[in-house]
């Protein structure tokens, strides 16, 4: 190898070492979530060292399955929304989805608030969900949505006990007895 050869090459790799050495420009989590809404069981941290320390701290919370509470059969759901364009609006939506029979999505409930100011690019917010209104072991789809434009969103699964059946049946006295002249006094009152 000639010697001008040998020195492009020390000076190439010399290059690479110092680059790789020079620590990484703090990210965005406005960019690397952008579009996202991270769910999560507890609250997310309101600050933190750093971006990278926040990104990082995000993803460890992170959670798509939620257990029901089964003293007040509820999901508790905390939402950081990371929007794809600033809010233009004090307004927005939480729409949820049932997604989980695999032909389409039906909306099953829409929850509106309101923010202090306009131009916020990530909005945390907290949700209870009821198992009568939103029933059991289904996939949703969370969207945050302003005037009709989805800003985010993100599939989590509510998991709990369905309904137990016995296949049991309790019939009355008259039921068993196949009285039929019980109903017929009945219905001419």
């Amino acid at each position: 190898m000639s010697p001008r050869r040998a020195l492009v090459s020390a000076v190439a790799v010399l290059t690479c070492l110092v680059l790789a050495a020079q620590p990484a420009a703090a990210q965005d989590p406005n960019r690397v979530f952008a579009g996202q809404i991270i769910t999560m069981v507890k609250r997310p941290p309101a600050s933190a060292k750093s971006p990278d320390a926040y990104i990082s701290a995000m993803r460890k919370l992170k959670v798509s399955n939620f257990y029901e509470d089964k003293t007040d059969h509820t999901w508790t759901v905390w939402m950081a929304a990371f929007l794809k364009s600033p809010l233009n609006d004090l307004e927005y939506s939480v729409k949820y989805y049932d997604v989980s029979n695999g032909r389409g999505q039906q909306l099953i409930a829409t929850d509106d608030q309101f923010t202090d100011t306009r131009g916020q690019k990530t909005l945390i917010t907290k949700a209870h969900l009821d198992k009568q209104m939103f029933g059991v072991n289904k996939e949703l789809l969370v969207t945050l949505e302003s005037k009709g434009k989805v800003l985010a969103s993100a599939r989590i699964k509510i998991l709990g006990e369905g309904e137990k059946m016995t296949g049991k049946v309790n019939f009355s006295d008259d039921d068993a007895k196949g009285d039929d002249d019980a109903d017929d006094s009945a219905k001419k009152k």
